[in-house]
């Protein structure tokens, strides 16, 4: 999940049965972080956009670096945020678990790499081992963010955090909280194709989404489906380096996910996955840290979590290659 853009690379696309009577569904929309969002609830005749607006504010002011008065835009400017929000800590709560989850592959510290990448929006800089061993120096979520009583501090200058790994994810478990809290069972919320969705559709069916072939996404074809799956109070986010990457001075593709362990862009044949988990939270933040570990280790560590399932797609000599774990649920390819 990214806040101030969507680096969410398979969108994923509502399908529904239309065989029975519709039931009143309420659907807000719009944008925010840099996409859109799109909340689908039974209609109980309340407005409830005031209560997401305010879970938007809390998280723009917590953790979007695109914001220069937020939390984290002055923890990056200054190397300490005295005082935090309790938004601010409880996605900082969050990063630390995950980091330690995924061994490190899911890495908050990468900002200073990420920016002289040329994948921050800035302009990209000439990079070379000597620069990338400059900057991973600055890189370890456990040896360069201290917690306090007070507040979190950097270890050193330069440290800077992207906790954006998660903010789609987390957004969307918070505005799950509003909807819950007006005793809505039935909906789905949606942030840039990251979703969770719980009870039944308006046509009284279980919630069913596509996930798109990024071989055809890259062609700029967006409508073609590679599986579909159910969501009934569950998760998906997907990731991906199909879409957002550049051609270096030496013709070599750079992917847009780093690897922690390296500073360089991952190498690795996966093209895309897509995380099934209770939380959107973690189903976010382990799409991320599994493209950075490539398939091989992401596929062990999913199988050994309670409750996650994943989709990896890797690519082949001639076509693109299905992986899943063994409790992903599985179908046909959806025809086109």
């Amino acid at each position: 999940m990214r806040l101030t853009l969507s680096y969410l690379l398979i969108s994923l696309v509502l399908f529904c049965s239309c065989k029975e009577k519709e039931k009143p569904y309420k659907i807000y929309e719009g944008e925010i972080f840099g996409t859109y969002y799109r909340i689908q609830v039974a209609d109980l005749g309340k407005d409830l956009q005031p209560e997401f607006d305010s879970v938007f504010s809390l998280i723009n002011k917590a953790s979007n670096s695109y914001i220069q008065d937020s939390e984290i835009s002055n923890f990056n400017q200054t190397g300490k945020l005295i005082n935090p929000s309790s938004t601010f800590k409880e996605m900082l709560d969050s990063t630390s678990k995950f980091y330690q989850m995924s061994e490190g592959y899911f890495e908050p510290t990468l900002y200073p790499l990420l920016k002289s990448w040329g994948f921050s929006f800035e302009q990209r800089e000439q990079m070379d081992t000597t620069k990338v061993a400059d900057l991973i120096d600055l890189i370890g979520f456990d040896k360069m963010i201290h917690a306090t009583d007070s507040g979190y501090f950097a270890a050193k200058p330069g440290v800077m955090l992207d906790i954006t790994g998660l903010g789609e994810g987390y957004a969307i478990d918070k505005l799950v909280e509003v909807v819950e809290r007006n005793q809505i069972s039935d909906y789905m919320v949606e942030i840039g194709g990251e979703m969770k969705a719980k009870g039944m559709n308006s046509r009284k069916t279980v919630w069913t989404i596509g996930i798109e072939d990024p071989a055809k996404a890259e062609m700029g074809i967006t409508s073609s489906m590679l599986t579909k799956v159910e969501l009934d109070n569950r998760s998906i986010s997907s990731s991906g380096n199909y879409r957002k990457f550049y051609i270096d001075e030496e013709g070599n593709r750079r992917a847009h996910i780093l690897d922690p362990k390296t500073g360089f862009p991952v190498s690795h044949t996966m093209v895309s996955v897509s995380v099934l988990a209770p939380s959107a939270t973690q189903a976010d933040a382990l799409a991320t840290a599994f493209m950075a570990m490539g398939p091989e280790k992401a596929k062990i560590l999913a199988e050994r979590l309670s409750g996650v399932e994943a989709m990896f797609v890797i690519g082949g000599k001639e076509k693109l290659e299905m992986e899943f774990t063994s409790g992903f649920p599985r179908s046909e390819k959806i025809d086109q």
